[in-house]
């Protein structure tokens, strides 16, 4: 075989010279030879590993000082991104600290309820009870609910609830008093400072008719008891306010029901209102007893709609109701007025379903010992506050002094059983918002437009 056939049969073997296997585009690998592209890479088609990412430079960038034009053109921006930047990072993570009352507020004022100025005042705690009040008028229906909203009765609250009309031959020495008084007052205890939680009618209010409760005031305690003073029922100043201004009819009743009606109309859907938010109900009396009164709130049972929830389940609520006799004579506590007290009001809220008998009120003996199911018949809850002498210490009034009687008053009504009010547990927050929806719904309940074709 010659040679010329020998190659082609048997190739020669290609061999690179020293210079050529140091030319950049050659690389050796495990003793064989690889010529290629510069670009690709020799271990992409010998094997899957890869060469690991280079670490990328970093880069800083000094923020840009703001322009004199552009803090004048948006100051508030600045300002609010120097703040969040000035505060710790546990102040801006940090939850926004409970709100506490001094004073009442308003929950519904002419028609329209205000839960977002009230949602400070609340947390999300669900253990809380819900203690509303009617009555007429001047009856002392915020002089109860301030008894309730202090924990305990001094004497400088006493001055300022039960206060009389002070005679001017007296008047030197009461200012004299007063001074000597208001220099030993601490100026850090809000009870002293402001020791009237609701507002109270005064001698010139009363003569004039006017009322101090306009609409419904809400305060809430440092225990979380919600307290609701609403404006007097069936009265001539609210009607009066209603015939003043046209408008304010309008908005707080129906444009249908005519106006001679818009004032009880009114007082019944605050009623309403009231049996479907709260858990305890106060009538409140200051003589046995008003008819008037008692088939008004039969009659906002009656028109109290059924609040609406999501699974269609019909829970109708319905609060405990407490009737407290204030400015009670020395008579009333007697074994045998009681019991016919009893005996009455257990006649006329005979077919109510408003809890009448939770064992709230002084026919238990509990703390009057003659006062009990004996003496006075099955127990409602029926309470007296008496009527209140400041200047008679020494006299006898026929009950025990007024500082126990408010304390076993408020002692049962936190004792109270707290039936739930929705068919879901509520919170203060989700309170408010139910409020709201009650609200809503009563005032668009077609119940109290019917029902004005009926009153005469």
């Amino acid at each position: 075989m010659s040679e010329y056939d020998r190659g082609k049969i048997y190739p020669k073997k290609k061999f690179f010279s020293p210079r050529e296997k140091e030319s950049p585009g050659h690389t050796k690998i495990e003793g064989r030879s690889y010529s290629g592209n510069k670009n690709e890479s020799p271990l992409k088609s010998t094997s899957n590993i890869s060469e690991p990412p280079k670490k990328q430079p970093t880069i800083l960038l000094k923020a840009r000082e703001p322009h004199v034009d552009d803090v004048a053109a948006s100051p508030k921006r600045y300002q609010k991104e120097e703040t969040s930047n000035s505060l710790p990072k546990d102040d801006v993570n940090a939850t926004p600290s409970l709100r506490t009352m001094t004073k009442s507020m308003k929950l519904i004022d002419e028609g329209i309820i205000c839960t977002e100025s009230l949602q400070d005042y609340f947390n999300e705690n669900n253990e809380f009870l819900v203690v509303g009040v009617v009555g007429a008028h001047g009856v002392g229906k915020s002089t109860v609910m301030n008894l309730l909203s202090h924990s305990k009765l001094t004497e400088t609250l006493k001055q300022e609830l039960f206060k009389t009309e002070t005679s001017s031959q007296n008047l030197d020495s009461d200012i004299k008093i007063l001074t000597d008084h208001l220099e030993k007052i601490d100026l850090q205890s809000e009870e002293k400072l402001k020791p009237e939680i609701f507002k109270i009618e005064t001698v010139e209010d009363i003569e004039r008719g006017f009322n101090r409760t306009q609409g419904i005031d809400i305060f809430a305690t440092s225990n979380r008891l919600i307290l609701l003073d609403c404006q007097p029922v069936a009265s001539i100043s609210v009607l009066e306010e209603l015939i003043k201004s046209e408008t304010k009819r309008t908005n707080l009743v129906s444009e249908f029901i005519p106006l001679e009606n818009s004032g009880e109309i009114q007082g019944l859907q605050l009623t309403a209102f009231l049996m479907s938010t709260c858990h305890v109900l106060l009538l409140v009396q200051d003589w046995f007893f008003d008819s008037n009164i008692i088939r008004f709130l039969h009659s906002a049972e009656m028109l109290k709609p059924t609040i609406p929830n999501p699974e269609d389940e019909l829970t109708d609520h319905f609060p405990h109701l407490m009737i407290v006799h204030n400015r009670a004579q020395m008579e009333d506590f007697s074994p045998t007025k009681f019991k016919t007290m009893q005996e009455v009001y257990q006649t006329l809220f005979s077919k109510s379903k408003l809890n009448l008998k939770s064992e709230m009120g002084l026919g238990t003996g509990r703390l009057i010992s003659y006062l009990n199911s004996d003496n006075c018949g099955n127990p409602i809850n029926l309470f007296m506050i008496p009527e209140i002498d400041l200047n008679s210490h020494y006299i006898y009034s026929g009950h025990p002094p007024l500082e126990e009687l408010v304390a076993k008053f408020r002692a049962n009504i936190l004792g109270s059983t707290r039936n739930p009010l929705t068919h879901v547990q509520l919170t203060e927050r989700t309170w408010l918002l139910y409020c709201a929806k009650v609200w809503d719904t009563v005032k668009k309940s077609p119940f109290f437009v019917e029902y004005t074709k009926l009153m005469p």
